[in-house]
């Protein structure tokens, strides 16, 4: 294969639900993108479940340790990072290749939606993509995208245990110009229905505040752990 456009890197931790699904989503795009599977030490056989031809790296377990491990194994002419349970749109690599043809464009991410119905997940979409397109702040399940020489010359994600995306994605911004393209990618409400909406919406907003304060990304994982 000739060298792909993107490379998607999809970290994994006990995703024997949706990667899967995940994988069988992207293969119309398999002659131009490159799919990475990062699993850090899954205990329900997710490792087993990547089909040939798609590359499985092993990796200890952490995001941000997962997506550098990916992505110093990416050929692609940029990175995809994408959530196992989030879905691209028919059109990103349109979108992506669009906003790469300006070279000031370090990278950007994808408005979102989710894929539960309501108007509780319609508004917490829309404050999401306001907050994106606002702050241009992204977060992991936006399907944050960057160009690799980019990416390595920020030094990856920062090794810490939460708000990796939003460090980056601060990083990335001060390298370049950042889009928030319209997608959108369509993510999963498991977690919020899971744990509570309303729970899980103020956890978020206290975690953001919080580390705006000063909290280090340790003590927040230890919150957010804590409270799940």
């Amino acid at each position: 294969m000739k060298e792909p456009l993107i490379s998607i890197v999809i970290p994994t931790y006990n995703e024997a639900e949706t990667i899967g699904s995940t994988i069988e989503h992207l293969r119309p795009w398999s002659d131009m993108i490159e799919i990475i599977v990062v699993d850090g030490g899954s205990s329900d056989g997710t490792a087993g479940l990547i089909p040939e031809g798609i590359k499985l790296i092993q990796s200890p377990r952490g995001r941000a340790v997962q997506m550098n491990a990916g992505a110093r194994q990416a050929t692609g002419k940029a990175l995809l990072f994408l959530h196992s349970d989030t879905r691209l749109p028919h059109g990103f690599l349109r979108q992506i290749e669009l906003a790469l043809a300006n070279h000031s464009v370090a990278g950007g991410a994808f408005k979102v939606r989710f894929d539960h119905p309501g108007l509780f997940f319609h508004i917490a979409a829309l404050g999401s993509n306001l907050r994106a397109g606002l702050a241009r702040i992204y977060f992991g399940d936006q399907a944050i995208f960057a160009r690799r020489e980019t990416f390595n010359k920020l030094g990856g994600f920062p090794a810490v245990e939460l708000m990796e995306d939003w460090e980056f994605s601060r990083r990335l911004g001060r390298a370049g110009k950042t889009m928030l393209l319209p997608g959108p990618v369509t993510t999963s409400a498991r977690r919020w229905l899971l744990y509570g909406k309303w729970r899980t919406a103020w956890l978020m907003h206290k975690l953001k505040l919080l580390y705006l304060l000063g909290v280090s990304p340790a003590a927040l994982k230890r919150m957010y752990t804590d409270r799940r």
